[in-house]
């Protein structure tokens, strides 16, 4: 792995340039010629979807031209005076009826069945019971009245016509040795009376499921795939495609009602898959084509570019090496001049020729050449205001110290002297200046913040001769986390200041924080005087910039809080005169 990594850094420049070129081309070449490609394949699946919509539309046509033929033989039967004054008079025997069975109604039921040879079987139910069975085409509508598939259709007055699904023929007077029927679509036209009052019998025609379909297998073209005719459960009733369900091709799922065409998995295959509705029988015309044949003549044309392309990245490799090995012909010249200057030598100078990028190298180098004693004696020069800077620093750093020990210094003092509230104040200073100045740091912790309240409120209660309670109610679960600091001690002054002290007489301050699910909220309360409602609109948009006896102003707490938190804090004030004034501020927790 170290030896691969290396490898790149141990060529030459010309290598190097050479192999970038050869890279970048190959991979901006190799990009677009997949993106073309990409957009070849697609053009070509568009169109070969295009072809097989129309095949499959064909193929639709097909069916429905034999539809549309079934229902208007049956509406010609159906609606023959003849067969409906046959069907409706009473038998009697006589010659005269047997005559115009087989002069009249006979001839129209055979030619029809002759002429339209996908036709498996005409068959009239007849009501009326005086009529005998004619075996060539007549029976007793007793003979299927009670049977689940007809009774329905029968008893619904509304009813003249119905298809039915695949199923067995309807066998009458079966066969000897018969065990396998075949596979019929029936179309059912109930045949009316002269007199159009009442039902005079059925007509069912039966269409061999095969012949039906024939249309499915007569094409067989280089594009051709598998094309077959399902129910709307899904189940393949055109038995072509040697499968019995659309699960068996994973294709369960796909619209019934509307025309689909898209490319899918089929089986492991990339395939273009149509599905077209029949209108009738609520079946639909599936059609599977595997996408290959529609891209392979593009393979071929890709694998012809890709040696026409390698051809042209090798010559152009031969190029970028003659003129790369010329331009660095000058870089040597250069390299030789760095190589003297490391050596100590700083009376060097390169020619310049032309008006290149490498005359440009070797004007700077003599540049650089001629101000480096400059550089050196700027370099030194800094190195001595970093020291400056260094020693300032440290000087910023004893006056917290000096602070520190003078205020040790007052203690002792004062507890020489035996004047424990000296000593109180000035311990509770020292405290207090240790945690404003915070090493440094811009933020703090929550429990700082408070102890830093606490001491100044320590310091207060003394100058004040304890003309005023401090109350703290504070969460615990608070402390941990961190704030901007020194922003709830200058609210407390100001409470001090501009509340209690003018009221001149006892007051509180509350001093409360708690969190919810994520943020802190503060709040500093009192019962002083209270705040004008202009005055608090004038604190809220920053036009008051001091605050009397308070270094700090509500604009430096609110500007802080807006450069720390942006939008995200939130910061009320809530005041009446005579009652008091509260302010509370929602940060997010960190």
């Amino acid at each position: 792995m170290r030896n691969a990594i290396r490898f790149p850094k141990q060529l030459s420049v010309k290598a190097k340039f050479v192999i970038t070129f050869l890279s970048s081309l190959t991979a901006s070449m190799g990009f677009m010629g997949f993106i073309l490609y990409d957009q070849a394949s697609q053009a070509a699946i568009d169109q070969g979807k295009i072809l097989m919509m129309q095949d499959v539309q064909q193929m639709k046509d097909s069916l429905s031209q034999k539809v549309t033929m079934v229902q208007s033989l049956s509406e010609l039967i159906a609606s023959s005076p003849s067969i409906q004054n046959f069907l409706g008079s009473p038998f009697l025997s006589q010659p005269y009826q047997s005559q115009e069975y087989r002069d009249n109604i006979a001839p129209i039921i055979g030619s029809m069945f002759l002429q339209n040879k996908y036709l498996h079987s005409i068959r009239i139910y007849v009501k009326n019971q005086s009529l005998p069975e004619l075996y060539d085409g007549f029976y007793h509508l007793s003979r299927i009245e009670a049977e689940p598939s007809y009774a329905p259709f029968i008893q619904d007055m509304h009813r003249i016509t119905r298809w039915r699904g695949l199923h067995n023929e309807h066998v009458l007077l079966p066969s000897p040795g018969s065990i396998r029927h075949t596979q019929v679509f029936s179309y059912d036209h109930k045949i009316l009376s002269s007199r159009y009052t009442d039902m005079a019998g059925i007509l069912e025609i039966e269409v061999d499921r095969d012949d039906f379909f024939a249309s499915l297998k007569a094409s067989k073209d280089h594009y051709r795939g598998n094309v077959f005719v399902v129910d709307a459960s899904g189940r393949v009733v055109s038995g072509s495609s040697g499968l019995t369900d659309l699960t068996d091709y994973g294709l369960q799922g796909l619209p019934g009602d509307v025309k689909f065409d898209q490319v899918m998995d089929v089986k492991g295959v990339r395939s273009i898959v149509i599905s077209a509705p029949l209108d009738w029988l609520d079946l639909r015309i599936v059609g599977i084509y595997p996408v290959s044949p529609f891209i392979d003549g593009m393979k071929h044309s890709w694998s012809r570019m890709f040696f026409v392309l390698l051809a042209v990245l090798l010559a152009l490799c031969l190029i970028v090496y003659g003129i790369t090995s010329r331009l660095l012909r000058r870089m040597k010249v250069l390299v030789r001049a760095m190589r003297e200057v490391r050596e100590g030598s700083l009376d060097v100078s390169v020619p310049v020729e032309s008006n290149d990028e490498f005359t440009l190298m070797a004007q700077s180098f003599n540049t650089m050449t001629r101000r480096i004693h400059d550089l050196v004696e700027t370099v030194y020069k800094s190195r001595i205001v970093e020291k400056e800077a260094e020693l300032r620093a440290l000087e910023s750093q004893i006056n917290p110290h000096f602070l520190y020990n003078t205020l040790a210094t007052i203690s002792w003092v004062a507890r020489k002297v035996q004047s424990p509230e000296i000593t109180n104040i000035a311990n509770a200073m020292a405290k207090f200046y240790r945690l404003v100045l915070n090493k440094g740091k811009s933020t703090i912790l929550v429990y700082d913040e408070i102890e830093m309240v606490r001491v100044y409120a320590q310091i207060q209660k003394f100058r004040f001769e304890n003309m005023f309670d401090i109350v703290f109610d504070v969460d615990d679960k608070v402390y941990p986390y961190t704030i901007p600091k020194n922003i709830l001690q200058p609210l407390v002054e100001n409470a001090l200041s501009h509340g209690i002290e003018p009221k001149r007489s006892h007051g509180t301050i509350i001093v409360r924080a708690y969190q919810t699910t994520n943020h802190l909220v503060f709040q500093v309360i009192d019962d002083g005087v209270g705040i004008p409602r202009e005055r608090v609109q004038a604190m809220l948009s920053g036009q008051i910039r001091r605050s009397s006896g308070s270094g700090y102003a509500f604009k430096n707490i609110l500007d802080r809080l807006r450069g720390y938190y942006g939008d995200e804090v939130k910061v009320a004030v809530v005041s009446r005169p005579g009652v008091g004034t509260s302010i509370n501020i929602t940060l997010p927790k960190e």
